[in-house]
């Protein structure tokens, strides 16, 4: 299904959502489609159980230079974030960290301030709450494994890391279908699609991603709040705010600023349970190539294209130097027909307001909304829950029996699909019947994941309602 931006803009100026291609409003050639996909998921299950996916973990890194010999003078608390983060990267002159005084480097020592600067933008946000503690504070357990059945941090299973992903959905339909849609509903390529997204999870480890969060991930690019929840589009889905200005990717190890993303993305999956598509905000004014080196952009693409394949409603991206170009250009031959129809260029704010309205727009591009959820850091005991083994044992039982209920259920809808004797009443039974257990799923992942992973910025803001989605102060008006 290749969706033209003409269609795009309508659902916009009409306040209407498409429902075409979505669960709940398939064709019945679009359900035997879907069927059809499942048989093939069911089955790999099953060819692939006892065949672990080896972890890689590019993006598991951590820093290990040592800070010890900064003191509170260095701290830079009463200096602008963004102002310090440019100057790392200009002290850096675009180098990794790596190059600079790690292996051949030619530098034997960072000067003070350079170390400093170092510490500003690579240190994660557990590292800086244990320095303004002068203490280690025990924000998650510090040893993670996968799940009871599969313990092994060393590999993952594929049918555990493909259901920790669908589950967090209001149904794992609409995980699925995403990728169908992605793939213009061709079941051997949305299989194809599912199957390399899954074993890449395995390989990155994604789930101790997830588990970790932002604790484990780069402090500077939270405290910028690159991506800034700011409201709601005209369509209701959650509105994302970037600065492009902000982000400076080089300053940081590369694989730090990579684990921002994926931490951000994955937070955004599990908060929009029911709304399935984000809208981005990019404001590209004042920005320099320097804002978006190429390897960051690819893996942006990569991100959009592959791994949250129809997540996003639209990218609207205001445009106001010649310098856009350049940037276009880099990422234009990674685009696919989809995602290139959801890219809304515009030049200034009047043209934005066809996709939100005043209310929602930033007070700094001239709009009345004057909410931005800031970042605020994590404390101590409200992960409290991931220490309870017991407690996640339980709930990980419960959550896996709710999906062997779906399998079982869902094999029966495909082969009463397949059937030429079915009735309408026998299908609709069964479909109703898949319906219930696949929102039972979702629940048994809300109660498990309070176990498994550690709270979002989202959550600790008071953003997030008991089953799992944004409530933003809007919503409550």
């Amino acid at each position: 299904m290749v969706i033209s931006q003409a269609s795009v803009i309508h659902e916009y100026a009409t306040k209407t959502p498409s429902v075409s291609g979505v669960p709940g409003h398939f064709t019945e050639n679009e359900q035997n489609k879907m069927a059809k996909l499942w048989t093939m998921l069911l089955a790999h299950f099953e060819q692939v159980k006892d065949k672990p996916v080896k972890v890689a973990g590019e993006y598991l890194h951590t820093i290990t230079r040592d800070w010890s010999e900064l003191d509170a003078t260095d701290n830079f608390e009463n200096e602008d974030p963004a102002a310090l983060t440019l100057r790392a990267w200009q002290f850096t002159k675009g180098e990794s960290s790596i190059k600079r005084f790690g292996l051949g480097s030619k530098r034997a020592k960072l000067s003070r301030e350079e170390l400093a600067l170092d510490r500003h933008v690579n240190e994660t946000t557990q590292q800086y709450v244990d320095r303004i503690n002068s203490r280690k504070v025990a924000l998650m357990p510090d040893n993670f494994f996968p799940s009871f059945a599969h313990p092994s941090t060393d590999t993952r299973n594929f049918r555990d890391i493909f259901w920790a992903t669908v589950s967090i959905k209001q149904h794992p339909d609409y995980w699925v279908h995403r990728y169908m849609r992605s793939a213009g509903w061709d079941v051997d390529r949305a299989f194809g699609m599912i199957k390399g997204i899954i074993e890449w999870r395995a390989t990155e480890a994604i789930d101790k991603i997830i588990c970790e969060g932002e604790i484990h991930s780069g402090h500077d690019e939270l405290r910028l709040c690159l991506s800034q929840l700011v409201g709601r589009d005209r369509l209701g889905y959650p509105l994302m705010f970037v600065r492009v200005r902000h982000i400076m990717p080089r300053a940081n190890e590369g694989f730090v600023f990579k684990r921002y993303l994926l931490s951000q993305f994955e937070s955004l999956q599990l908060v929009t349970r029911r709304f399935g598509r984000i809208t981005m905000l990019y404001d590209f004014t004042g920005f320099t190539m320097d804002n978006t080196p190429f390897t960051m952009v690819q893996f942006m693409v990569f991100l959009g294209r592959k791994v949250y394949a129809e997540s996003s409603s639209v990218l609207i991206l205001l445009v106001d130097s010649w310098l856009f170009t350049n940037f276009w250009n880099l990422i234009r031959p990674f685009l696919d027909a989809n995602l290139s129809a959801r890219i809304i260029f515009v030049k200034d704010v009047s043209e934005v307001r066809q996709f939100i309205d005043e209310d929602q727009l930033p007070k700094e591009l001239d709009g009345k909304n004057t909410f931005a959820a800031p970042f605020k850091l994590p404390e101590e005991g409200e992960n409290a829950k991931m220490f309870d083994l017991d407690g996640r044992k339980a709930a990980e039982t419960e959550w896996r029996g709710r999906i062997a209920d779906f399998e079982s259920i869902t094999k029966k809808w495909c082969d009463c699909l397949a059937s030429a004797s079915r009735s309408t009443e026998e299908l609709n039974k069964i479909a109703a019947q898949r319906d219930e257990i696949g929102r039972e799923v979702e629940r048994a992942e809300l109660a498990l994941n309070k176990f498994t992973r550690s709270r979002n910025n989202f959550e600790r803001l008071g953003l997030v309602d008991t089953e799992g989605c944004l409530l933003l102060p809007s919503d409550q008006q």
